[in-house]
């Protein structure tokens, strides 16, 4: 019998082509309140923006693994090492 829940997906908070070769890679969903799971950080993303979308992919149920590029984690090493 198959099962009907659905598998965890993984968040990327990352540069334009790392989050775009991930979506390419099929990885982008919209959850039920069509929150997507990953921010795209160039030069106009403040550190706030990046730490909110860090903490919400935390709270979320449904993901399971949060892929940051290492310059940005450097950003908001505080939050993510709560």
């Amino acid at each position: 019998m198959a099962s009907a829940n659905k598998g965890k997906i993984l968040a990327v908070i990352g540069d334009e082509d790392t989050v775009v070769g991930f979506l390419l890679g099929g990885v982008g969903e919209l959850n039920k309140a069509r929150k997507p799971n990953y921010l795209i950080v160039d030069k106009q993303t403040g550190i706030q923006e990046i730490e909110e979308a860090f903490k919400s992919f935390v709270a979320r149920d449904d993901i399971a693994i949060i892929l940051i590029n290492q310059h940005i984690a450097e950003m908001i090493r505080y939050a993510v090492r709560l």
